[in-house]
């Protein structure tokens, strides 16, 4: 007999001693094995329940985030008031409202915290601060949404509040030339005729006229559509009566500020 064995022969008797040993350890460690396939059915499950979990969450979230946002914009009824009617909520007076908002929202923050709807209860919870004379409250919340959520259509609302809120409180010049920096940036965090807008109105409060209309034109010049040229073309009329001024002012007015902020 050949005592020579082929490479396909030595593979094969190689397969076998490895299917054999194989099976050897799986005798061997029967309650091994049963106890690991157990742990990966129980981990696989628990993924399974977490995602059902944090489903139920969101959507909870959700309805107590609509639910606070109802009450935020809730009638005010001085002689009929229903504070607790869940579904047309009124108030006797604005106080109460904000009170009980603030309530429901710091619920939403509370309970459901690291959910979109807890952080969106956080800019509704800033105009409550700023309302009740709190406007360093109300930069902290505006301020860690941005950082949390800088591509949120919600985060340009959030900038241009804390750039209202900058004015308010006296920070004209360096806000100017900030504003005069993110229109130099290739892909500035808001849009270039919102910076204008912005920086043009903060020109104006610092009397800096001629800047300011410098900054209208060019909504005029550049943004043809903004929402902001009605406004630009009465500004630059009005600072500046002198100046030419290209075709009629076309429909629109300043963007709106969420929520309800000036």
């Amino acid at each position: 007999m050949n005592q020579r064995l082929t490479r396909k022969e030595i593979k094969r008797d190689e397969f076998a001693t490895a299917v054999g040993r194989g099976v050897e350890y799986a005798e061997s460690h029967a309650r091994t094995l049963t106890l690991a396939i157990g742990a990966a059915i129980a981990v696989a499950l628990l993924a399974f329940l977490a995602y059902a979990l944090l489903g139920s969450r969101s959507e909870k979230s959700s309805e107590a985030l609509a639910h606070a946002m109802k009450v935020y914009n809730a009638p005010i009824n001085a002689t009929g008031a229903k504070p607790d009617d869940p579904k047309e909520p009124s108030f006797a007076d604005q106080g109460a409202r904000r009170a009980r908002a603030k309530q429901l929202f710091e619920e939403v923050r509370d309970d459901y915290g690291s959910t979109d709807a807890a952080d969106i209860a956080g800019l509704y919870l800033a105009q409550i601060a700023l309302a009740e004379g709190q406007p360093d409250r109300a930069r902290e919340l505006w301020a860690e949404f941005v950082d949390d959520h800088g591509d949120h259509i919600l985060a340009s609302e959030a900038r241009v509040n804390l750039i209202h809120l900058d004015r308010q409180q006296g920070k004209g010049e360096e806000l100017a030339q900030r504003l005069k920096a993110m229109l130099e940036e290739e892909e500035p965090a808001l849009p270039k005729d919102v910076i204008l807008n912005e920086l043009a109105v903060t020109l104006e409060q610092l009397n800096r006229k001629e800047e300011a209309v410098q900054a209208y034109q060019r909504i005029l010049d550049e943004f043809p559509q903004s929402v902001y040229r009605a406004t630009a073309q009465q500004k630059v009329t009005t600072l500046d009566p002198s100046r030419s001024l290209p075709g009629g002012a076309g429909p629109g007015g300043p963007l709106p500020i969420f929520p309800g902020g000036s």
